[in-house]
């Protein structure tokens, strides 16, 4: 979302004629409508992660926050050539939106101290975590980790977001498993 239009439109070319995995992040509504004429099947993109506003502005409509019409815009973005649409609510946790099926992620929870970056730090746990080889469902759960840690922290960037993102994963991880952290 922060390049040109034209940038934008000539790295999914790019992308889709060397059969790489695009993640676009919309970054704010006024970007997401300069860019919402790039999505169409020619230019595949592999996930988009907008905010409800921004998922509006994708489609060219006012989406309710809600699953059900969350669901039915993501169909219009599946029908333009997005394969996966993860939909950030804050608090509420998000919503991945692939193959047909609406899968409702919680939010992990946190002591917000500053929310500056949580959206940046919440795409990059999710691609951090597809470069890994992780499914989106997992890599969207990442991301909602690397937010939490980003909001329980008073810097823009958290200085040591990997160290603590890594800790938090392994005890997460533990937690999940059975084991005690």
């Amino acid at each position: 979302g922060n390049i040109p239009a034209p940038a934008a439109a000539w790295v999914l070319g790019v992308a889709a004629a060397g059969g790489v995995r695009v993640v676009l992040e919309p970054v704010s509504v006024a970007k997401a409508a300069r860019i919402a004429p790039l999505l169409q099947p020619a230019h595949p993109v592999f996930a988009v992660t907008p905010n409800v506003d921004e998922l509006g502005a994708l489609v060219g409509r006012t989406v309710a926050a809600d699953t059900d019409d969350i669901a039915a815009a993501a169909a219009e973005l599946h029908a333009r050539g997005v394969a996966h649409v993860w939909v950030s609510r804050g608090a509420a946790g998000s919503l991945l939106v692939s193959g047909g099926e609406t899968l409702p992620i919680a939010a992990v929870p946190a002591r917000v101290i500053d929310v500056t970056g949580a959206g940046d730090a919440m795409t990059a746990g999710f691609v951090r975590a597809l470069l890994a080889g992780e499914e989106p469902a997992t890599a969207a759960r990442h991301g909602h980790l690397a937010a939490a840690l980003t909001v329980a922290s008073g810097h823009t960037v958290r200085p040591d977001l990997g160290v603590a993102f890594a800790a938090a994963l392994a005890e997460s991880e533990a937690v999940s498993e059975g084991a005690r952290p």
